[in-house]
């Protein structure tokens, strides 16, 4: 493995870890509400809108739906091990659903939990976000397999699209009331190593793959 991304990956984890006990120990910070009164004093509709639908992708089951919609797709186009690692992502919510308990940070006073929620054992925490999370890793992977299996306008869009999303989930959660800022920018780092992980997978699924295939013609 390439030494600068054992940095980065040791440097995440540390973070991720740093962070989380913080939010166990101390619960809000000062910046929290700063933020968190900045972002939901925007009263524009059209940002509004934009923050809704955004994080409407990550609610109930839509994160499932949209991941048997991708499986689909690779399945379709017999990418089998790039179908078994979408689906993979999904462990992001067994991520935060893990973490939420421990951390067990109450969520901003304006959040309502939702009674039909099956998951409120967990839901009802803040740490981390299980939005952000699942957007990370999952749009991540898409966009990585968009630049490995795309060409020319197709690839960037996918991958542009996938990076918006990304980008716009945190800042959506905190204007909706959901999350603390401290909650996102502990999930995008959560989130950024869990998917450098299952990539590291992936490929070296893929080599030991094409090393059996090797093999198989030579015999």
């Amino acid at each position: 493995m390439d030494r600068k991304l054992v940095i980065i990956l040791v440097l995440l984890l540390i973070s991720g870890i740093a962070l989380s006990i913080a939010a166990w120990a101390f619960g809000v910070f000062p910046f929290d509400l700063k933020v968190a009164f900045a972002l939901r004093g925007e009263d524009n509709p059209a940002f509004a809108a934009v923050m809704t639908a955004v994080s409407f992708l990550g609610d109930g089951w839509m994160p499932v739906l949209l991941v048997f919609a991708v499986t689909a797709v690779c399945a379709y186009k017999r990418k089998w091990v790039e179908a078994a690692f979408v689906i993979a992502t999904l462990t992001s919510g067994i991520l935060a659903g893990v973490l939420k308990m421990l951390v067990g940070r109450q969520r901003p006073p304006s959040f309502t939990m939702n009674p039909s929620d099956i998951f409120q054992s967990f839901n009802q925490y803040a740490y981390p976000s299980g939005h952000v999370l699942f957007f990370v890793v999952f749009f991540g992977f898409v966009a990585y397999l968009a630049w490995k299996f795309f060409a020319g306008w197709m690839r960037w869009i996918t991958i542009s699209v996938c990076a918006i999303l990304i980008v716009l989930i945190g800042p959506s959660r905190i204007y909706l009331g959901e999350h603390w800022v401290s909650d996102v920018i502990g999930s995008y780092i959560i989130g950024t190593f869990w998917l450098i992980i299952l990539v590291l997978l992936y490929q070296l699924v893929l080599y030991r793959r094409s090393g059996r295939l090797e093999k198989g013609q030579d015999l």
